[in-house]
């Protein structure tokens, strides 16, 4: 990344490349990196963005009408998710499946409640008078999942959030295989249901085994409704996040499994502390 900035910084003078320094105790390293950002940063509006992150002509100005609409002090993007393996397919959806599941995003904009929160660390645009006043990235130092919970806090201050699909104009390629996308979405699972590991698993257990009691109690017929009705739900989430419809169809029963590994893995992670991410420590402390 950094030799990536240099060449733009010696073509333009308004870019800059800040070099690291040695980690405070108590931080991890992106939060700490985005703290220290966010010092040396002037402006109305804060954009944090990752590095391997690429958005399209016109998305910071439509970005930045939304949020002045909304009177925000935060906006979120979910970027695309560019899929090239067979790997990633069978992992990387189960994001964005989960989702649309659990949470309507305009509720993230709608209800004050800390709960029902939804944030995406690679796209999050700050009005910077907020953020200074709040120092959010200090608040969650030593977190892992730092996007989320500065979104549940500023919801608890009663600022203005949301969340969003990207509509193809931010895309990223999180992970490059399987391994690497289990290994991935184990730091956060929990997160996404509001850090309850009971939930995460009533949530994979009823998506996984839910038609057995209903055809139980109410015959096969209905049952095949309640797989139906899933398998729907699936493909409005591959839909509304631009994902492949028939990649998502066919690899929906991969995908189930590959939840069970991603929630059996956070928990071991959890228990062990010793979650890693594209090959770093990243426990907090």
């Amino acid at each position: 990344t950094a030799h990536k900035v240099r060449e733009y910084e010696r073509r333009d003078s308004r870019i800059r490349l800040i070099p690291g320094d040695k980690l405070p105790e108590g931080w991890l390293g992106k939060n700490h990196a985005c703290h220290r950002l966010a010092g040396e940063a002037r402006g109305q509006y804060f954009l944090f963005l990752d590095a391997d992150v690429t958005i399209e002509s016109g998305l910071i100005i439509s970005a930045l009408e939304h949020l002045r609409k909304h009177h925000l002090a935060l906006l979120s993007i979910f970027p695309q998710q560019q899929l090239e393996t067979r790997g990633e397919l069978a992992v990387v959806p189960l994001m964005n499946w989960i989702l649309v599941s659990m949470l309507p995003l305009i509720l993230t904009r709608r209800s004050s409640r800390p709960s029902l929160s939804a944030a995406n660390g690679q796209f999050m645009l700050f009005e910077s008078g907020t953020y200074l006043q709040n120092q959010f990235h200090r608040q969650v130092r030593n977190q892992k999942v730092e996007d989320i919970l500065i979104f549940r806090l500023m919801k608890r201050e009663r600022l203005r959030v949301q969340t969003l699909l990207s509509n193809g104009q931010v895309k990223c390629r999180m992970y490059r295989g399987f391994r690497e996308a289990i290994q991935g979405f184990s730091k956060n699972v929990f997160e996404f249901f509001g850090g309850s590991v009971p939930l995460a698993f009533v949530f994979m257990l009823i998506t996984l085994l839910g038609f057995v009691p209903v055809w139980i109690a109410l015959g096969p017929q209905v049952a095949l409704g309640y797989l139906v009705v899933g398998l729907a739900i699936r493909m409005l989430a591959a839909l509304v996040s631009r994902q492949s419809l028939a990649g998502n169809f066919f690899f929906a029963p991969v995908q189930q499994i590959s939840l069970i590994l991603v929630i059996l893995n956070g928990l071991n992670d959890r228990i062990k502390k010793q979650t890693t991410w594209k090959g770093r420590k990243v426990d907090q402390v």
